[in-house]
């Protein structure tokens, strides 16, 4: 059963009360019987924080349509073509509606799934870091599809080594400050995997550290030499 408050399409949440109510006016039983399902189906309602007069108004509805005297009109023949769209609130409504007047059917994917929450997570996963340098604040920031402990671990060796191979270990070297470990220097700036968007979000990070001054480059460390600190 999915709650109320839920950010679930709307037919997604009501999908077991119709089950549940289509089968107590549909299967033959005593009214005794029908009384403790419908007892049932309001207290799991309630359980879940729906209100009483959405389930009493969609058990009428379901009445209704069920009563409801057959059209002799021959049935027209339904489009089977559906498209999906990922459901981010209701305001998806108003990109979806249009696509009902050319006869697609739609279907919502919620985001949050029960496949997503039995995934591990990752506890030190790649994408774009940050590393700080502990005499100036300034920091540089990379990308990485392995784990950032292990970029940051390559970076020290750089300048345990006196290789100035990353732009972080040139600066450290090249003006005599101070780094430290990856809980006081390394900070992860955004989770993501190798491809385009990782290159998107590293020129983003490198754009806002670069306007407020505090971006260690190449082009920097070769430019300006030694920081202030």
């Amino acid at each position: 059963m999915i709650r109320y408050t839920s950010n679930h399409p709307h037919n997604h949440k009501r999908a077991a009360y119709i089950f549940y109510i289509n089968r107590i006016i549909s299967i033959p039983i005593t009214c005794q019987a029908i009384n403790q399902e419908w007892h049932k189906i309001l207290t799991m309602a309630r359980n879940n924080g729906f209100p009483e007069h959405i389930i009493h108004e969609l058990k009428k509805k379901l009445i209704t349509n069920k009563t409801k005297v057959t059209q002799t009109d021959p049935p027209q023949k339904q489009s089977n073509k559906w498209i999906t769209y990922t459901f981010h609130g209701p305001p998806v409504h108003k990109i979806t509606n249009p696509f009902r007047k050319t006869g697609l059917k739609i279907a919502f994917r919620p985001t949050n799934t029960i496949f997503q929450q039995q995934q591990t997570k990752n506890s030190n996963p790649g994408g774009i870091y940050q590393l700080i340098c502990n005499s100036c604040n300034k920091a540089y920031v990379g990308q990485s599809s392995r784990a950032t402990s292990l970029r940051h671990k390559e970076h020290l060796r750089y300048i345990r080594n006196n290789n100035p191979i990353s732009a972080y270990a040139m600066h450290i070297l090249h003006n005599r400050h101070q780094f430290g470990p990856a809980d006081e220097t390394l900070k992860l700036l955004k989770p993501c995997n190798k491809g385009t968007k990782i290159k998107c979000w590293e020129t983003l990070y490198m754009n806002i550290l670069y306007k407020r001054g505090l971006l260690i480059s190449v082009v920097t460390v070769i430019r300006f030499g030694n920081c202030p600190t």
